[in-house]
């Protein structure tokens, strides 16, 4: 897999090395523009999945764990009732954790990616990132103890800090991995 994304990178740069300077800054702010709207899409969804009471809430969670345990179980369905609701149960905490994870993931790769490109300050962007989201983690919290039925938990931010951590992690090895071809294609010309 390390391979192929290697080489999908190589044509990549390839390709954007052949570009003139004026097309250059036209792909960058179109880059740019598109991982600025995943942010903010990433945010509005956090914030979505915050307003909703925990009756909504627990209900699409544990409608998500039984499609998810049907998948896993393919006797699921036949299973008695009080084996399917220890199932889902079970699963439901561990799916309800994975997706705050992975929406902070997501969201810290493209507030990297944002910056990033926007000012070539790698280390930086690191640390902007991993901080907006936890600030963010911090307000969602807040956010939820507004909400009727809903609890802050100091443990869910520490999860979704930690997942904004692992994106930022990924963002730099990748955008490292870019710009490693990047110097070879040009050592090479």
């Amino acid at each position: 897999i390390l391979f192929t994304f290697h080489e999908k990178c190589d044509k990549i740069v390839i390709h954007l090395s052949l570009l003139k300077t004026e097309e250059k800054m036209k792909v960058k702010k179109i880059l740019l523009f598109i991982v600025v709207i995943l942010s903010v899409l990433c945010m509005c969804i956090i914030f979505y999945f915050s307003s909703q009471d925990s009756g909504s809430t627990n209900i699409l969670s544990k409608n998500v764990t039984r499609k998810i345990a049907e998948t896993i179980f393919s006797d699921y369905k036949t299973m008695n009732a009080d084996i399917q609701n220890t199932i889902t149960s079970q699963l439901n905490l561990f799916i309800r954790k994975t997706a705050h994870f992975s929406l902070y993931f997501l969201m810290s790769m493209t507030i990297y990616f944002v910056f990033a490109v926007w000012k070539k300050r790698y280390l930086i962007s690191g640390i902007i990132s991993v901080s907006f989201s936890f600030i963010y983690a911090i307000l969602d919290e807040f956010h939820q103890s507004l909400v009727p039925g809903r609890t802050p938990l100091a443990k869910d931010v520490i999860i979704d800090t930690s997942g904004a951590i692992l994106g930022t992690i990924l963002s730099f090895m990748i955008i490292s991995s870019v710009m490693f071809i990047a110097d070879k294609i040009k050592n090479h010309e």
